[in-house]
């Protein structure tokens, strides 16, 4: 008898302790939830201050990028390695198309009706730098700048509206280039200006 109310108590306390964890992770992922409606909100009003179209879908974007003309005017396929490269990134620049998270060699070679060949000649021969490395110090030279404009956007935001598709991403690369963190970087840039 003894026994059994020694079992029936362990089970009452697994059973208490069981519930408040539930109840503890429950919590827990409310506070998250809202965390992601908070960043949400924030990211829809930057969309919004930029004028993007807010919640378009993955193939409304491709379908956009499809439509807007690569060349109307010019014929690519006369071009120099090195003219090429400086049609490219200028127009890569001018169109803010490294802002697209997706944007890579395959969306260059669809966006401006090249082949992966040229597309790697024009950067390797005309650059000397790839396409990767080109839309990423893009994206870096436009994550500087919001961090400066917007000192109190979040280093998350940041790194999303720059075309980084991870925040890991982001902090690596900017620390790769810079030698800093971004929090240093905007501190540093912050505090001349003043």
């Amino acid at each position: 008898m003894e026994y059994i109310l020694i079992i029936t108590s362990l089970v009452f306390v697994a059973l208490g302790a069981t519930l408040a964890i539930a109840y503890s992770l429950r919590k827990q992922r409310d506070a998250a939830m809202r965390d992601v409606e908070t960043i949400t909100r924030r990211l829809t009003d930057i969309e919004k201050k930029l004028g993007w179209v807010h919640g378009a879908s993955q193939k409304e974007k491709e379908k956009e990028q499809e439509a807007m003309p690569a060349t109307p005017h010019e014929d690519l396929s006369g071009m120099t390695d090195e003219e090429l490269f400086e049609y490219l990134t200028k127009t890569i620049k001018e169109q803010e198309l490294y802002l697209c998270s997706d944007f890579n060699r395959s969306a260059a070679m669809q966006h401006f009706s090249l082949s992966a060949a040229r597309v790697g000649a024009a950067f390797a021969q005309g650059g000397g730098q790839s396409l990767p490395e080109f839309v990423r110090n893009c994206r870096l030279d436009h994550a500087c700048r919001l961090m400066v404009e917007n000192p109190t956007m979040s280093f998350v935001e940041v790194g999303e509206v720059s075309g980084f598709q991870r925040t890991t991403t982001f902090y690596h690369d900017f620390k790769a280039r810079f030698g800093m963190a971004p929090a240093e970087y905007r501190k540093l840039k912050v505090k001349s200006e003043e």
